[in-house]
């Protein structure tokens, strides 16, 4: 090897224009390779794609979108305001305004407002969604019907009082933003609270939140605060989200508002300034590195053509970020923090090269210095990249796919700068020195100091080993305690608007990060979901880490949620309204409004719905454990579920063997960076011991000789324990950055290790005695360490003014690395290898006086041959047992597919689809003849739904002994005046009377007795039935008598309007008044139908009534006919408070 390397240095001194133009050449072609390079630091940089994490965090955007641009509005300090005027005059045309110019966005997934959210509210409010729920969940809680009653009451009179029911009419708005509490109603007139007695709709306190601080105080103005948001399309690339969030804040800018502030945050804000950074700043930092080198060259490195390293530097940078766009390895947070790192280590190999041919020339006159210098300089260095290559390989264990591919980065990167750090200075210096030979190298100080510090005693050589091992396991022992920072908030500057923004968000909202939950099923708007996600909802937000939620089932049971009422779970019903609502308006804004709406809350197939949760600010750490706990209970509640679904359940329809009927996970950027700490965490040990086995495993055999690999090794330990300890007693908290301090410590003081000792070895075998060969090393290549190393510390110092912490830190962490590394093997080697050649330990002596070129292995055969077979197989264990032992497996990795199963509906019967005949009257004056529908026409078979076929058996069975085809009348003509899900939801079931009274009047009209019906009531509520009556005899009807009157005389009744809210507004509706036209109705023979209808019903009939509940209607329509009013009186009535 010795000629090749004599030869190529005398080839390329001679022809050094084709080595410049092969340089050029290559270059040019490489920069293909510029075009192909990319930034990431989206998920991709941080999880392994085929991990639990990424795979749900993938599914979960494919669902639901990406990441949220926050929108924060607040009240001005000296503004009069609170969140409604948000919904008035200018400032709610803006929000229009903004609605419709964000949609356009490309990239934009939703778009969600407080106008997105306070329409959604609208629909619900004022529709029949939300009257159906309040109803629904009237008859389902008996316990808290009077409470239940009572807001429905404030609720109807705030209704009828707000006017038109359009968002911008203050009243409107002020009904659907804020609940009932508080309000009263006097003499029917609604008395709204005082503006501090304002509470916030359950239902919209995630978007109107008011945060309290820890003693419980508002953080800022009461009921001034709103919060939306704009959610960018999932698994989008970095540059995509990056200028779709540019787009998203240039419209938002020009967006004024009276009276409010408006703050956009959020995770897509600041990822864009960490890429924004890393395609300028970092740039900058590298030029500005490169600056900072040439002036310590030029001050210290004093050699005639200083700056040529400079230029290896450059080719070979421009050279390896080149290849890794050609490979399709993306810059990120990590690789692209080894431009300073290449240019570091690279410069030190062209100042070697370069110091060497001056010592050739002026100091020992070679004939053939740059033959020489090759010769001599180019194996050190190429055992010493060799090393360096392995130690940064070593990175290929780590779980974070960044730093895996920062180690390929670094190990092509040296490869390539080792080149030209041979290949340019010889080529130049060659040329030079043969045109312009140098006569004369100053004397250097550095040289003498670089002397002074490797002069240490030999008696202290034993100490050193043993204070390199107590270091290097002192380190050990501190690296596992050291914190990692892996929130993206941390890497950026603390200083800036954006953290600013962040720390504002906190405080006015309360939470500080969002954790999605994506929930799929065949159909996730099944009972049993729906309850799931009910009582999942409940216990988190009992937690307190959550300071809220949403979702589609949060959204109906914070409606029906009334304080002093049973908490209970929306029913699939309910659920089914609310959807019903965001699918179908007339108003084509409206309907795009809502569609923005439903892309966030559930799929189009009704087999994914998303809880998301805001979580209270917290670390890393503590959201770990939030996350991990909140997985067990879904996995727990979703274990219990399965054992008690029925075989028929849909939810089991067409489950893949072994899978849930429902599957929960957590999921969005809480959960990646939960991930990321948990990948940083993973091998942090393993990636340094696995370098440094590597390492000393190459260079065993390179030296042939333990003792000299372990004697390059001594200053690695201590440098690798002295860096862990100063890290752990500093306080720093690691980053992806520094996590890869140790690889990098070792190929940095690996590099200095053996070209120092190469050195020692080439002089030890001119004939020098130990101390001489190792004073002249020193001597001779003081100048060029200690150049090298100031560079590369010169170039990591300009990090140290990075204004992201990210950066900063690491900058720190390298340069102090740098110094140890250095005064490790400047301090260390001399005396060490002194003491360890003159006990005979590193084999010179059989190699004696050697001719020509320095001789790095040990001689075959030799006394060194037992001892390094033994290192080779010890150190070829340590590598087997660290990889072994390090977690390289993505962990068990789970999919789920559903089948979109629709909910069941209840059909009545199969005999017959006509309906019914309606019910009429017999004309005045004529008893009736018969039942009002005649049973003739309906078939005998039992009805195949749910309500119909219970009906049926119950009516057919002995006890009760209604004929089948009388049965199948009643049945269909129920069928045709309400539906089975109203039904169930009023009490069929048991029996309630709401439901009862339904059910009856249908018996009735098709001929069952009263004796019947009552017994068939008894039967369903479990009660002991009345006694069986003989059906009444057919008479024949006497002659017409002109009627006597209306059953009650109306004539004792009070004129005056009740004092009850909503019986007022029941004799408004029939007499007239307070808004109302009325049905004319003389006001005693009103207040005896309101009378009438108490004494008949439930006390919450009239409540019941507002909701136009079917039931209900058909009761006070009875009631009334009592006192002389038509059922078309009462059809008016309802008609004109629902358009009302």
């Amino acid at each position: 090897m010795e000629n090749f390397w004599r030869n190529t240095g005398v080839q390329l001194g001679k022809h050094w224009k084709i080595v410049a133009v092969v340089l050029a050449v290559v270059t040019a072609a490489l920069s293909i390779g510029f075009t192909r390079v990319e930034f990431a630091t989206g998920q991709d940089s941080y999880l392994n794609p085929d991990s639990q994490i990424a795979i749900d965090n993938v599914e979960f955007q494919d669902n639901f979108g990406g990441e949220t641009i926050i929108l924060l509005f607040t009240a001005e300090d000296d503004a009069d305001v609170d969140v409604s005027k948000l919904f008035e005059g200018s400032n709610l045309e803006t929000l229009e305004r903004l609605n419709d110019e964000l949609a356009e966005v490309p990239a934009v997934y939703s778009v969600v407002t407080p106008l997105t959210s306070l329409t959604f509210s609208s629909e619900l409010v004022g529709g029949p969604a939300g009257s159906a729920a309040l109803t629904g969940a009237l008859s389902r809680d008996e316990a808290g019907s009077e409470a239940r009653t009572a807001d429905i009451g404030i609720a109807l009179a705030r209704r009828g009082a707000a006017g038109e029911q359009v968002i911008g009419n203050p009243l409107w708005n002020q009904l659907l933003i804020y609940g009932n509490d508080n309000f009263e109603v006097v003499d029917g007139e609604v008395i709204a609270p005082d503006a501090d007695q304002l509470v916030i709709r359950k239902s919209l306190q995630g978007t109107f939140p008011n945060a309290l601080d820890d003693d419980g105080n508002l953080n800022g103005p009461l009921n001034g605060t709103a919060v939306g948001g704009i959610i960018l399309d999932g698994n989008i690339d970095l540059d995509t989200q990056s200028s779709t969030t540019e787009t998203v804040l240039d419209i938002l800018e020009r967006a004024q508002f009276e009276g409010f502030d408006l703050t956009v945050t959020g995770s897509p804000v600041y990822l864009a300034e960490i890429n924004d950074y890393l395609q300028g700043g970092m740039l900058t930092l590298g030029l500005a590195a490169l600056a900072v080198m040439a002036v310590v060259l030029g001050l210290i490195f004093r050699v005639r053509w200083r700056l040529l390293p400079l230029l290896a530097v450059l080719i070979g940078v421009l050279w390896t970020f080149a290849l890794m766009g050609l490979f399709g390895i993306d810059l990120s947070l990590v690789t692209i923090s080894g431009l300073p790192i290449l240019i570091g280590l690279g410069i030190d190999f062209a100042i070697q090269i370069h110091n060497r041919v001056e010592e050739e020339v002026v100091l020992d006159n070679d004939e053939h210095p740059i033959s020489e210098t090759v010769a001599n300089v180019a194996p050190p260095l190429i055992a010493a990249t060799v090393a360096g290559v392995l130690a940064f390989l070593a990175l290929r264990i780590s779980k974070v796919p960044m730093i895996r591919d920062f180690g390929v980065l670094l190990a092509v990167g040296v490869v390539v700068l080792v080149i030209l750090g041979i290949v340019v200075p010889v080529a130049a210096l060659g040329i030079r020195e043969w045109v312009k030979p140098t006569e004369d190298r100053g004397e250097s100080l550095v040289e003498k100091l670089v002397v002074r510090l490797g002069g240490l005693p030999t008696k202290f050589g034993l100490p050193l080993v043993v204070a390199a091992l107590a270091l290097f396991v002192g380190g050990v022992l501190v690296e596992g305690e050291t914190k990692i920072q892996s929130d993206p908030v941390k890497w950026i500057d603390q200083s800036s608007q954006t953290v600013a923004d962040i720390e504002e968000l906190e405080v006015a909202t309360g939470f500080g990060s969002t954790l999605g939950i994506l929930v799929t099923a065949n159909n996730v708007y099944d009972q049993d979901v729906v309850d799931l996600i009910h009582e999942f909802i409940i216990d988190a937000e009992a937690r307190p880490d959550v300071v809220s939620s949403s979702s589609l089932v949060n959204t109906m049971a914070k409606i029906i949620d009334i304080d002093g009422a049973t908490v209970i779970a929306p029913s699939t019903q309910d659920i089914v309204n609310a959807d019903t609502t965001l699918q179908s308006d007339d108003d084509a804004d409206v309907r795009t409004t809502l569609a923005n709406i439903e892309r966030v809350l559930v799929n189009p197939d009704r087999t994914a719905t998303q809880i998301n949760l805001r979580l209270a600010p917290a670390s890393l750490d503590e959201r770990a454990v939030l996350v991990e706990s909140l997985a067990d209970d879904l996995d727990a509640r979703i274990d219990a579920l399965q054992a008690t679904l029925d075989a028929d359940s849909l939810l089991l329809a067409d489950l893949p063997d072994g899978q849930t009927a429902v599957r929960a996970t957590p999921a969005g950027l809480a959960t990646v960076g939960i991930g990321l700490l948990e990948n940083l965490s993973a091998n942090r040990a393993n990636l340094t011991y696995l370098a440094l086995c590597l390492a000393g495993l190459f260079l065993v055999l390179r030296f042939r000789s333990v003792t000299r690999a372990l004697l390059a090794l001594v200053p690695v330990l201590l440098a690798v324990g002295a860096s862990s300890l100063i890290v752990a007693l500093i306080g720093f908290e690691l980053s992806p950055l520094t996590t890869v301090g140790g690889p990098l410590v070792i190929a940095t003081c690996a590099e200095f290790a053996v070209l120092i000792l190469g050195r020692y070895l080439e002089e030890r075998q001119t004939g020098l005695t130990p101390r001489e060969a190792s004073d002249k090393a020193a001597g001779r290549t003081g100048r060029a360490f200690f150049t090298s190393a100031m560079t590369t510390i010169g170039g990591f110092a300009v990090l140290i003014g990075s204004a992201l912490p990210l950066l900063r830190d690491f900058g720190i962490i390298v340069t102090m690395n740098v110094a140890i590394a250095l005064l490790a093997a400047l301090v260390v080697m001399p005396p060490l290898s002194v003491w360890v050649d003159e006990r005979g330990w590193l084999g010179t002596q059989e190699q004696g006086a050697i001719d020509g070129s320095v001789r790095l292995a040990a001689n075959v055969p030799g006394g060194q041959m037992v001892g390094a077979g033994v290192g080779v197989v010890a150190l070829a264990a340590g590598v087997v047992g660290v990889y072994s032992t390090a977690d390289t497996e993505s962990g068990e990795a789970s999919t789920a597919s559903f089948t979109a199963v629709p909910l069941p509906t209840t059909t009545t019967t199969t005999t017959t689809t006509i309906a019914p005949p309606p019910t009429t009257a017999p004309p005045e004056g004529e008893e009736p003849a018969g039942p009002l529908v005649d049973p003739s026409g309906f078939g005998d078979e039992r009805p195949e739904g749910l309500v119909g076929g219970t009906l049926f058996d119950l009516l057919t069975g002995d006890q009760v002994g209604v004929a089948p085809n009388v049965a199948n009348c009643a049945i269909e003509t129920l069928a045709s005046r309400t539906s089975d899900d109203e039904l169930l939801a009023l009490g069929a079931a048991t029996a309630e009377p709401a439901a009862a009274e339904l059910i009856a009047q249908a018996a009735r009209d098709c001929g069952i007795t009263e004796n019947q019906i009552e017994r068939a009531i008894a039967i369903q509520r479990n009660e002991e039935p009345p006694p069986v009556e003989d059906a009444p005899e057919t008479t024949v009807a006497a002659e017409p008598e002109e009627p006597a009157g209306p059953e009650i005389d109306p004539s004792g009744f009070s004129v005056d309007p009740p004092t009850d809210p909503i019986q007022q507004i029941v004799f408004d509706l029939l007499v007239g008044g307070n808004g109302y036209t009325g049905q004319g109705i003389d006001p005693q023979v009103a207040n005896c139908a309101i009378e009438t209808t108490l004494a008949d019903n439930d006390p919450t009939i009239f409540t019941l009534l507002a909701a136009q509940d079917p039931a209900a209607v058909e009761s006070v329509k009875t009631s009334s006919a009592k006192c002389g009013i038509e059922p078309a009186v009462v059809d008016g009535a309802v008609a004109e408070f629902a358009a009302s």
